[in-house]
This record gives structure tokens, sequence and C-alpha cells, in this order.
């Protein structure tokens, strides 16, 4: 009973709860016409479940501690730039991208940054820049937002191109669920820019959220997934 009640298994399972939780409730939101508090509660969840893999990973002592300051922290500001983005574009959009830079930190505690992270990042932002400095579909009517937009691109496009080459150097359940989440990030964030700036098409919003929450989530669960797969380690 007691191997079944331990800290290990207690964190699994509210890992396993609130993400489920946020699965259903992302559904309840988009079919209620992108509900605001419904969407503040979906987003406190994961950044409560970036806190609660935090502290286990410290209770647990893990040896990088900085790792898991760094999703938590890009959690956290995940969380505020959902609720900023809607009275302001511009200032929700530089607490996204702050989030992101956070993501990026962490990937690095992983493993430096290498050639090959540069190579696949600047063909990600090479593609998104071209998209939103040409893309004739794209109406911009306040000039600033498209800069805004490019920033972002580049930083999005760092933290999928850093997450993608360090799945390249070391494959293991933890860099996989972080370039599949990363991923799912770059796409929801394509699927923004379509909605807000195109605007004729009714899908891109669902399309958005409908990859947003699963990349966050999945981006709480590898804090979790990393300490238990370090700590089987330790013990072997």
């Amino acid at each position: 009973m007691k191997k079944v009640f331990n800290l290990q298994n207690i964190v699994l399972a509210l890992n396993v709860l609130i993400i489920t939780a946020i699965f259903v409730l992302n559904y309840f939101y988009q079919s209620n016409g992108f509900d605001f508090t419904l969407k503040c509660i979906c987003s406190g969840s994961f950044a409560l479940l970036g806190v609660i893999n935090l502290v286990y990973a410290l209770k647990t002592k893990q040896t990088n501690a900085k790792f898991y300051i760094g999703m938590s922290a890009g959690l956290a500001l995940a969380f505020l730039g959902d609720y900023l983005i809607g009275y302001d574009f511009i200032i929700g959009a530089a607490t996204f991208a702050l989030g992101h830079v956070c993501f990026v930190v962490a990937y690095c505690f992983q493993q430096k940054l290498k050639t090959l992270d540069y190579i696949i990042s600047g063909v990600l932002f090479i593609g998104a820049a071209v998209f939103l400095l040409f893309s004739p579909i794209l109406t911009f009517e306040v000039p600033v937002f498209r800069i805004v937009c490019i920033v972002y691109a580049l930083i999005i496009s760092i933290m999928l191109g850093k997450a993608i080459g360090n799945l390249v150097r070391d494959k293991n359940i933890v860099t996989g669920i972080l370039a599949f989440a990363s991923l799912l990030f770059f796409i929801s964030d394509l699927m923004l820019v379509l909605d807000w700036f195109v605007g004729i098409w009714d899908w891109t919003d669902h399309a958005c959220m409908g990859t947003y929450y699963p990349a966050l989530c999945f981006l709480a669960l590898s804090m979790y997934l990393k300490i238990r797969k370090d700590r089987r380690k330790t013990n072997d």
C-alpha cells in the first residue's frame, strides 16, 4: 500500500487528473464561445501543474533545478499572456514571448546550443518571416503588429529548433515530448496569426486552442517525466 501511495505516484496522479481536466475544459471553452473564465481556469491549471512539478523536483533534489525553474516560469508567463492578450495584443504577445524565452533557456540547461540548433531555427524563422512579410492573405491594420509577429516568430522558431536539435542528439521520452509540444506550440501560433490577421476561416481559432492547451500540458508533463527518468538512472 505504501508503494502505491508514494510521492511519485501521487504527483503522477495529479498530472493525469489536471491534464485530463484541461482537455475536457478546453472542449467546453471552445463550445461556449471561447468563454474567458474557462480560458483562465484552463491556463491557470497548467501553470499550477508547473508549480507542482517544480516543487516535486526541488523536493527530490534534482541536480538540474534550473531546467524546472525555467519550465515553470514559462508556464506561468503563458498563463499571464492568456489573460493579457485579450486586453492588449502587444503586451500579451510580449508576455508570451518572454515565456518562450524561458522555455528556450530551460532547453539549453538540458543541452547547450549547438550548430544544428541554429540551422533548424534559422530555416524555421526564414519560412515564418517570408510568410509574415509577403503573404497577400495577411492584413495588419496596425503596422507595428507585423513587427511584433516577426519578433515572436523568431523566438518560437528558436524554441522549436532547439527542441528538435535536443531530440536529434539525445532521443528519449523527455526530448521527444518537448519537441512534440514545441511543434504544437508553433502550429498554435500560426493558427493564431491566421485567425487574427486573415480571418476568412472559421476553424483557425479552434485549431489554435486545440493545439495550444495540449502543448502546454505536455510541456508541464515533461517536467515530471524528466524527474522520473533521472531518478531511475540514479537508482540503476
